[in-house]
């Protein structure tokens, strides 16, 4: 089990703020605003950086920034809103040589719209138009993309020397790895039966 590994106490900073972490995993800098870019420059003259996660628990994935050892931003990616995830190999730009793996995830949120249709109603004498107002289901898309590398940095983009940490945050990401892909088949099993039940109401 990953929160067995000694690798996560030198990620306490992380693991008292999010509970059940699985596996941490280094990604890709994201592009930061203006305000986010001032802000680094300001820190880094206290020597603090900026490293970003991903990490994985049972219920969730969270999208996490850290500037020296304090969250500076993180997202929740609830499990039962994924809608699809694709696993793929990139080049890191201006590394050639470097092959990484990349995670692309859309999530699915269902939110309520109330609107008015004109309907027909058949009266005794004649077909009269009514305004009704019903609820209409609007799913709403995100899509979140993840370059993984191959070993988890510490606080402040410090690499590890500990020989043992370096390999348990490798298997780190294979952990990642493997649970995306079992939600992989749990979601393409979930839209084989949700076509079968829309195929059947269409047939009856």
């Amino acid at each position: 089990m990953a929160n067995q590994l000694s690798i996560l106490s030198s990620f306490t900073h992380i693991t008292r703020e999010i509970e059940g972490i699985n596996a941490l995993v280094s990604v890709k800098y994201p592009e930061l605003s203006s305000f986010q870019s001032f802000g680094d420059s300001f820190s880094k003259i206290f020597g603090n950086k900026r490293a970003v996660y991903l990490a994985s628990t049972p219920q969730s994935l969270v999208h996490i920034q850290t500037v020296g050892e304090k969250i500076a931003k993180k997202e929740v990616i609830s499990i039962n809103e994924i809608d699809d995830i694709k696993i793929s190999n990139t080049t890191l730009a201006g590394e050639r040589n470097v092959s990484l793996q990349e995670v692309n995830i859309t999530t699915k949120k269902i939110t309520y719209k109330t609107i008015k249709e004109k309907v027909e109603v058949q009266t005794e004498k004649k077909i009269k138009i009514q305004t009704v107002t019903k609820t209409i289901e609007v799913p709403v898309f995100q899509e979140y993309s993840f370059t993984l590398f191959p070993v988890t940095f510490l606080a402040n983009l410090k690499y590890n020397q500990n020989q043992t940490e370096i390999l348990q945050s490798v298997e780190m990401r294979k952990t990642l790895i493997n649970f995306l892909q079992k939600l992989q088949v749990k979601i393409a099993d979930k839209k084989l039966i949700e076509q079968f039940k829309a195929q059947e109401m269409t047939t009856a």
